[in-house]
């Protein structure tokens, strides 16, 4: 049976607030041969973030502890009693608590040093008691390369827990450049603006010279004459195998996002810290209307582990294609007028 089926929608995560499990908390990269999250102080914790989607992303946590102690029963426990595991690559299924068990112990008996480490990157509820996640994860046998998967896992809430019912998975292609790994994004070059309440925000967007990254460079300008102004650098994170971004504001503020795609929709995982030093993190959820319009949201989001309200989603048009953009650019860059 292919390694990856044998996961079976392991495929689970511990939130990125640590990625391995305790008993891996000690040991450095080599040792625990798992890579840890790179976000620093950063990091989402508990305290900063819904209450349900903590429970679940602590839920998730326990889920790879306790499969990383080889424990079949206990993993099996984790699940509903009828849930399902599909292997997208291969199409396999299995069904059903007690048959899930009987692939992990087989898998844990075929590879006794093997470790799953991962991440979410969205929890989205469907309902009160059904929710959505979708993530990375990673296997360690012990045998030749780690296997690295992408999963999506729908959770149940049975007598105030949170199962696994389904989970599906499939391997993670690995990007040749930083280029292949944007360039999903690259409809984004060109000049954008949006006009929010008491303020108007141009953005452009460029590629670097080498291509390895983009460039969002932005200016608020508030009715009361305030300004604000920033430069987002998103590039491909090969440490995580995911898309990432670095934001610094003109206020002295700055933050970082890791970002994922759902259908149509990119979901950005937020953390920024302002020059007041108060934390947020949030997510934001980026929809490609058209060629020339996008729509922007800020979900779940918190300051200072204190939630606030879904900010409307906001328009955001096209003003320059990519051509004009570029050239604008270069043309600041040589002191000149645009």
């Amino acid at each position: 049976m292919k390694q990856t089926a044998l996961l079976l929608g392991i495929l689970i995560v511990c939130s990125r607030l640590n990625w391995a499990d305790d008993s891996t908390n000690n040991k450095s990269p080599a040792e625990g041969k798992t890579a840890p999250a790179t976000e620093g102080t950063l990091d989402t914790t508990p305290d900063e973030m819904d209450p349900t989607e903590a429970a679940i992303r602590e839920q998730l946590r326990a889920y790879v502890t306790v499969f990383n102690k080889h424990d079949a029963a206990d993993v099996a426990k984790y699940w509903s009693a009828d849930g399902v595991s599909i292997d997208l690559e291969t199409d396999e299924r299995t069904e059903g608590r007690e048959s899930l068990q009987q692939e992990f112990a087989e898998f844990f008996k075929q590879y006794p040093q093997a470790r799953l480490s991962g991440h979410a990157d969205t929890v989205r509820m469907v309902r009160p008691d059904v929710a959505l996640v979708e993530g990375q994860v990673t296997l360690v046998t012990g045998e030749g390369d780690p296997i690295e998967s992408s999963y999506t896992a729908l959770l149940v809430k049975e007598q105030d827990r949170w199962l696994i019912n389904s989970s599906q998975e499939r391997d993670l292609p690995q990007p040749a450049t930083s280029y292949d790994a944007l360039k999903e994004l690259e409809w984004l070059v060109g000049t954008w603006q949006d006009d929010v309440e008491n303020a108007s925000v141009i953005t452009t967007v460029r590629w670097s010279e080498s291509r390895a990254f983009l460039i969002r460079s932005f200016n608020v300008q508030h009715d009361d004459g305030d300004s604000l102004s920033g430069t987002q650098v998103i590039g491909w994170d090969p440490l995580n195998k995911q898309i990432r971004s670095w934001t610094f504001h003109s206020d002295g503020s700055f933050g970082e996002g890791f970002a994922s795609k759902n259908d149509k929709d990119w979901m950005i995982k937020m953390s920024h810290v302002h020059g007041d030093g108060r934390v947020s993190s949030g997510t934001q959820v980026i929809t490609r209307v058209d060629d020339d319009t996008l729509s922007v949201q800020t979900i779940g989001e918190t300051i200072d582990g204190e939630l606030v309200p879904a900010s409307d989603p906001v328009t955001v048009v096209r003003i320059e294609d990519a051509d004009a953009a570029a050239d604008e650019v270069e043309a600041t860059d040589k002191g000149e007028s645009p």
